[in-house]
């Protein structure tokens, strides 16, 4: 037995020595590998996507790569029932979001139409003969609920809320909050946080991130703060005309949802990520293919709240 024992040992210490002699290389097998990216505005005619291919560099710097791996004299279309169009490639200039010192490619169309939310197809035939495939559905159009605040700010209390009836848990919005005024006849607007937080001795403004939640609370305090913003340092107070505010919410897809959820929505202050999610719904490569719908609805400022301000109210 105690022969046996020794045996198994010396086998143990065998293998764990031959494979610590083996080279690691931190490169897998090179595949090439093609990646659609398009995210459709359903409420806009113009619409953008980027199809890729993966690359190999000498050596495991992946940004010693100076060539744009851009797939240019694809064949790329958007089909919903019978409207097919057709997407043309294209290059611009764009600063800081390249590391590319050449213009970046991509492709476009600017004639694009839906009036429902029926499925929405893309695909693309590439030169080589490949064919990639992606669907999407435009999110349902959503309502918002009457317990919304509509005049700003309410009484009696420090916060206000913006509620929405939409799909929760499994669908993600990004709601944004603008109110307008005019100086000297020109129009100006301001985003207004959800509150302010101190970090390094400097209070800085938090502004609605996306969530899974159908609503949104918005601080009064945050609200001074961008009223006073508008004017600091202006001792004219009374020639700022204020008008009205607009909530704008980005309704995204399953797709966008998903991806987000599964890239993003899991992590919170006590998760470490030992490797990165692929997530793809792009059938024959990789990528994203996802539609945003925008809704929006209005509210107004009360108007001693205005003129406690020394501002002027714009609506009469």
């Amino acid at each position: 037995m105690k022969s046996l024992l020794i045996t198994n040992i010396v086998l143990l210490l065998f293998f764990l020595v031959t494979s610590c002699e083996e080279n690691f290389s931190p490169k897998s097998e090179y595949k090439e590998k093609y990646v659609l990216y398009c995210i459709i505005n359903i409420d806009s005619s113009k619409q953008t996507a980027a199809l890729l291919k993966s690359y190999d560099v000498d050596g495991f710097d992946p940004y010693s790569n100076t060539e744009s791996s851009f797939v240019s004299d694809a064949d790329i279309r958007i089909i919903q029932k019978d409207q097919v169009f057709f997407m043309r490639d294209t290059s611009a200039m764009i600063d800081g979001v390249s590391r590319y010192s050449s213009p970046i490619s991509f492709y476009y169309l600017d004639n694009f139409s839906s009036s429902s939310n029926d499925s929405i197809e893309i695909i693309a035939f590439l030169p080589s003969g490949k064919k990639l495939y992606g669907t999407a559905k435009a999110p349902e159009t959503i309502e918002f609920d009457k317990a919304s605040d509509k005049i700003l700010p309410p009484e009696e209390s420090d916060l206000f809320s913006f509620f929405w009836n939409g799909p929760v848990s499994s669908r993600w919005y990004l709601p944004k909050l603008t109110f307008y005024y005019s100086k000297d006849g020109i129009t100006h607007e301001k985003e207004i946080p959800v509150t302010y937080e101190l970090k390094n001795g400097i209070w800085t403004p938090l502004y609605p991130s996306i969530t899974n939640s159908n609503y949104v609370n918005f601080a009064v305090a945050a609200l001074d703060s961008a009223f006073l913003e508008i004017s600091r340092n202006d001792p004219n107070k009374s020639s700022y005309k204020i008008y009205g505010a607009m909530l704008s919410l980005l309704v995204f897809d399953e797709n966008l949802s998903n991806y987000y959820s599964t890239t993003n929505g899991f992590l919170d202050d006590f998760t470490l990520i030992l490797d990165e999610v692929d997530y793809t719904n792009i059938v024959g490569g990789l990528g994203i293919f996802g539609v945003y719908r925008q809704q929006q609805t209005g509210v107004i400022f009360d108007e001693e709240y205005i003129k406690s301000f020394g501002y002027t109210p714009g609506l009469k």
